[in-house]
């Protein structure tokens, strides 16, 4: 019926539409680097709602301020390491704990999340801590409401002294604490 063309190769004979192995190779390529570049590509934007929030140096509170960051400033977020941000402010670079930010949201969830399911619900580690000494939110919206007469502006006294950074960081120094 059909005679071969002797110059082709059976190998060389594909249907309409299939790829060869080359082109195969290319698309999983293109397709591995539009996901990675999908999940880079965005910049994650933080509004500060705690106040007297510092821009430290190095990730921990004992490392030299760079600035002080106010209520409502916007931070880019340039990274995540535990409980501490790289946050560019202001044509800084610097780190911020994450408790600067009470409705951190989780970090996107990445191919391995998208293949296994990510976690239900993040836990913040303020959660953590209060949780360590039995003191959730729930606990203490229960706690003021039995108890109204209490003055809570003590505690608000309290939160709103300043230490100044030479200050704490010799406290730190002549007390030998790790921070």
């Amino acid at each position: 019926m059909f005679k071969k063309n002797p110059s082709i190769k059976e190998d060389e004979v594909r249907r309409p539409g299939e790829l060869s192995p080359k082109g195969t190779c290319l698309l999983a390529l293109f397709l591995i680097l539009g996901l990675a570049a999908a999940g880079t590509g965005i910049a994650e934007t933080l509004k500060v709602e705690r106040p007297n929030m510092q821009l430290y140096q190095a990730p921990n509170f004992a490392s030299p301020v760079l600035l002080p960051v106010p209520v409502g400033a916007e931070v880019t977020v340039l990274s995540r390491s535990g409980d501490w941000l790289q946050v560019s402010y202001q044509g800084k670079t610097g780190y911020m704990h994450q408790t600067a930010f009470p409705q951190t949201p989780p970090p996107a969830v990445g191919l391995p999340g998208l293949l296994t399911g990510g976690p239900v619900r993040e836990t913040r580690s303020d959660e953590v801590a209060l949780a360590g000494k039995g003191f959730t939110p729930e606990v203490e919206a229960a706690y003021r409401q039995k108890n109204p007469g209490l003055n809570y502006a003590q505690v608000d006294l309290i939160e709103s002294f300043r230490v100044d950074d030479r200050q704490l960081a010799a406290f730190i120094k002549e007390g030998g604490l790790t921070p």
